[in-house]
């Protein structure tokens, strides 16, 4: 099958066998079917990506081809697949919500890089990306980053306004479903022909920007729940009760799945010039610098004499600022007893010159 055969049969197995599956979620069977479904579509974003090249960072849309529009919704696929995985194995229930908060977390993290993406791409309307763009975090929103709020806590308009700008939200989802679903029904109408790219490439666009509108909601509702679980997780004593033995089964089970972050392909700047994560420059002068030994590094244990010997081959060691040693008086030295000489006779030629008492006489009555 191809890459576009592939990715349609993932997104009905989600639909059918996950999205409205009558298993219980918590079923060690249906958490099976999340872990190889997203198993499968890690491998399908690595191809796409890697191996096909179908997609670039300095590309617009235009650029795109038509039928490679569709797999620029891979993260939103991910995001919801790791909304339902569950740590069903382990037994202790805390242990459970902890594992699930992790599943949240990068849950959010999938659905704002596929938010980011359609950003860079131009695909996202200006509302979202006005939204995205006042995110303190782009990766992490909370929940106060979703709708602006009052600078001052004690203003009481908080709740109106929040309210407001989710009622203007649904306007704006409900105004791209109701396009989505006109554009459908002319396809399936036969008003408009499949083979007309103009017409396709228009429908995959405007199922993107219905997608990114869903996934502003999915955020939302990830955060109560992540927000949910960190106040039921707080005590630290009861997640170290969790057992590791549990988890080493599991990745054998999964057939080498792992939980790692390894899907995200977070950039450090978006295409607007704005900070997407965290990064440290280093530079070479730097990493030189940490490798010189100084005061500041611990060296090996050492003798008083060991160190002072060390410190004077370094020339650490200040010399000088102590007392001269008087040389000892010989009286046959001629050179010293001249040197007396002069310095007696310098200092009976200044007594002449300043008589007693006529120094500063300024303040003299």
């Amino acid at each position: 099958m191809t890459a576009s055969e592939d990715y349609d049969t993932i997104v009905k197995i989600y639909q059918t066998q996950i999205e409205h599956s009558a298993l219980r979620q918590d079923s060690l069977e249906f958490q099976n079917t999340v872990s190889s479904t997203i198993e499968k579509l890690l491998s399908l974003k690595s191809i796409i990506h890697d191996k096909l090249a179908l997609f670039s960072s300095n590309e617009t849309v235009e650029d795109i081809a038509t039928k490679s529009l569709k797999f620029l919704s891979i993260d939103y696929y991910l995001a919801l697949l790791f909304s339902k995985k569950q740590m069903s194995q382990l037994n202790d229930a805390m242990a459970k919500n902890k594992m699930k908060l992790k599943f949240l977390e990068k849950t959010i993290q999938l659905f704002m890089q596929f938010l980011v993406t359609l950003q860079d791409y131009e695909i996202l309307d200006s509302f979202l990306s006005k939204k995205i763009e006042s995110f303190e975090e782009t990766y992490s929103p909370s929940l106060n980053d979703l709708y602006s709020q009052p600078n001052h806590s004690e203003d009481l308009s908080g709740a109106q306004k929040k309210r407001q700008q989710k009622i203007e939200m649904f306007r704006h989802s409900k105004a791209m479903n109701e396009k989505l679903t006109f554009i459908e029904s002319k396809f399936k109408s036969g008003e408009m022909n499949s083979n007309d790219e103009e017409k396709l490439r228009e429908l995959y666009i405007q199922k993107l920007q219905t997608l990114s509108y869903q996934a502003f909601t999915d955020i939302e509702q990830t955060l109560y729940e992540v927000e949910l679980l960190r106040n039921f997780t707080r005590d630290s004593s009861a997640l170290s009760q969790a057992q590791p033995a549990p988890l080493k089964e599991i990745s054998e089970d999964d057939g080498g799945y792992t939980e790692k972050l390894e899907s995200l392909n977070k950039p450090l700047l978006s295409k607007q010039g704005k900070v997407l994560r965290n990064f440290t420059l280093v530079d070479q002068k730097t990493k030189l610098q940490s490798k010189v030994r100084g005061y500041g590094q611990y060296g090996p244990t050492m003798s008083v004499e060991e160190f002072l010997e060390k410190e004077w081959e370094e020339n650490r060691v200040l010399q000088g600022g102590g007392e001269t040693q008087n040389k000892e008086r010989n009286e046959d030295d001629m050179d010293w007893q001249d040197e007396e000489t002069y310095k007696a006779r310098k200092w009976d030629e200044f007594k002449e010159s300043v008589p007693r008492g006529s120094g500063n006489t300024m303040n003299r009555g």
